[in-house]
């Protein structure tokens, strides 16, 4: 059943809708089927460059780079879900957008709602993170001290760097594979309890180790433990080997 609303009601709901559409941070357009816009939110006009009337009869392949447009959205194929494209300014700069859209009546028409917003500083972060990240692989991958990661729970090889794999003769497949840390250790080490569940303890002492080819390495090494994707694990950083037989 619809509801029925009074002409003050009606008058009220239109204002409300013209507020969330004229005041939204992201981009909306209103399109016929033939990609042709309609409307557009100040929003799109910030995002292209051209006013209101600039942005009204355009085509949306107009609006993004040439290489892009046989990816535009039809009626036919509507997105579901949010993807990420591209739009174009009026100075031709690429802009990275994630877009939503949906079938709508648009003064008594068969129509397409766009929802475009500007993902431009969610792509500098990532790619800041990303070149971080590489920062600190490279760091471990290259250090010159022997280290690995495990898993505090199941004490599997998480990542070993080139380093250790000199140090143990194991490739990092081997490691990978391992059941645990203890196939590498000679003798059992006496770790207290409270390192297989707290973050940000530190270790330091003294471990007999065997290595792939079966002579064995006593080596100095620190353990911390942090916590990685949810997860305790230990950094294990071999700071001297004493003696190798």
């Amino acid at each position: 059943m619809k509801a029925s609303y009074s002409a003050y009601e009606l008058e009220e709901r239109e204002h409300l809708f013209r507020t969330v559409f004229e005041s939204s941070p992201d981009a909306i357009f209103i399109e016929d089927f033939e990609g042709n816009v309609l409307e557009a939110n100040p929003a799109a006009c910030r995002l292209h460059g051209l006013s209101r009337e600039q942005l009204l009869g355009k085509n949306v392949s107009d609006l993004v780079p040439a290489d892009y447009r046989t990816s535009v959205v039809g009626h036919s194929k509507l997105i579901e879900g949010e993807v990420e494209g591209y739009s174009q300014s009026a100075d031709g700069r690429r802009i990275p957008v994630a877009i939503r859209s949906s079938q709508i009546s648009y003064m008594g028409r068969n129509a397409i709602l766009l929802h475009v917003r500007d993902i431009t500083q969610n792509r500098r972060a990532q790619r800041a993170l990303r070149q971080s990240e590489e920062r600190y692989r490279l760091l471990f991958d290259r250090n010159p001290q022997p280290m690995w990661v495990h898993d505090l729970e199941t004490r599997r090889f998480l990542a070993v760097n080139e380093a250790a794999l000199r140090l143990y003769r194991y490739s990092q497949d081997e490691f990978a594979c391992m059941p645990s840390i203890d196939s590498i250790c000679s003798q059992p080490r006496n770790e207290s309890p409270s390192l297989l569940c707290l973050p940000n303890l530190v270790e330091v002492g003294t471990a007999k180790h065997r290595r792939k080819d079966g002579s064995t390495v006593i080596v100095e090494l620190t353990q911390h433990t942090m916590t990685l994707d949810d997860r305790l694990v230990a950094l294990v950083m071999i700071s001297k080997v004493m003696s190798c037989r």
